[in-house]
């Protein structure tokens, strides 16, 4: 029983110099003490000096070091405060909503020290664009997942939406069947890449656009690109990022691509209709040539109205590939 209390007592002191000490933050043994008084052990100094060498003996790395008192913290975590960062980074920029959010992030900032955690709330800038979020995101994450150890088929509903942001939902709303193969997360979206009947090559959907999804008991279709598949090579074929200065300019599109425009520029962009066939939409764009040639592939269905110096720019990129042809 007394090795027991004595193993409890060790978990407890490893658990209160993780949380609240860093290189920064030392405590000595009398602050320690304290602490362990708060969960119900009496500890006197010179036991405690014991334990936290038999801490230090058994893997676990306590630093100190001496002034009047001795003092003691921990510095190996299991993820570095600049990767607690990153990560909550990407999860700010996903589809999550925000609830879950918080909520990941709150366990990401557990692996600090409280100063540490305090010290990147502070810091940690959403940049999304308004977006809502589909509150069924996690679990179609872990579905597919299963799916794909089991080697299972699955299936789910797809959805786009129209110019009030409602829901529409594809196929009628009837059910899409398909064999996953993998998840590809780019440029704040996380992607199914499968294969279904009817397409040869690899198809693509947008997870934060899935619902219902369901591990169906059918076997995934044989492919051999399950085990050969370079979802990197495919990742630089298919997806495309801007980049250049940032400026407000005016779009006019046609009704057909309200979908693409709200995956493009955010959620919470006011759309206004133009005409019956056409739509205006005033946004912050990086002016590149990346964007430039978005432009030019939606074949007249995407153009600049404003500001005259953005035109001029995009006309000068499609006359110097008039002269390339």
């Amino acid at each position: 029983m007394a090795n027991e209390a004595h193993k409890i007592k060790l978990l407890v002191l490893w658990d209160i110099l993780c949380k609240n000490t860093d290189e920064n933050h030392a405590l000595n043994t009398d602050e320690i003490s304290e602490l362990l008084a708060l969960r119900g052990l009496n500890v006197s100094r010179k036991i405690l000096v014991q334990d936290i060498a038999t801490l230090c003996d058994n893997g676990y790395d306590v630093l100190s070091y001496k002034k009047k008192y001795h003092y003691y913290y921990v510095v190996n975590r299991s993820l570095e405060t600049a990767e607690v960062v990153m990560l909550a980074d990407v999860i700010n920029a996903s589809k999550l909503p925000v609830a879950q959010k918080k909520a990941l992030a709150q366990r990401l900032a557990e692996t600090l020290c409280t100063h540490q955690a305090e010290s990147i709330s502070k810091h940690i800038i959403s940049l999304d664009k308004g977006r809502r979020g589909n509150s069924s995101f996690i679990y179609n994450v872990d579905a597919i997942e299963r799916a794909i150890n089991e080697n299972k088929q699955i299936s789910f509903l797809y959805f786009n939406y129209d110019e009030k942001h409602k829901k529409v939902y594809r196929k009628n709303g009837n059910r899409y069947t398909v064999s996953p193969a993998f998840m590809v997360w780019n440029k704040d979206n996380y992607y199914l890449l499968c294969f279904s009947k009817g397409h040869d090559d690899i198809v693509t959907y947008r997870l934060d656009k899935m619902e219902s999804v369901k591990v169906e008991e059918l076997e995934r279709e044989s492919h051999p690109e399950y085990e050969l598949f370079n979802t990197e090579e495919y990742r630089k074929q298919v997806f495309s990022m801007f980049g250049g200065e940032s400026q407000n300019i005016t779009l006019l599109f046609t009704a057909n691509i309200l979908s693409d425009m709200f995956d493009r520029f955010g959620d919470d962009i006011r759309i206004k209709k133009a005409d019956e066939e056409t739509y205006s939409v005033d946004v912050t764009v990086q002016i590149s040539k990346t964007f430039f040639a978005w432009i030019v592939g939606t074949q007249g269905k995407v153009k600049i109205k404003s500001p005259r110096k953005v035109i001029d720019e995009f006309n000068a990129f499609v006359a110097k590939i008039k002269e390339e042809y």
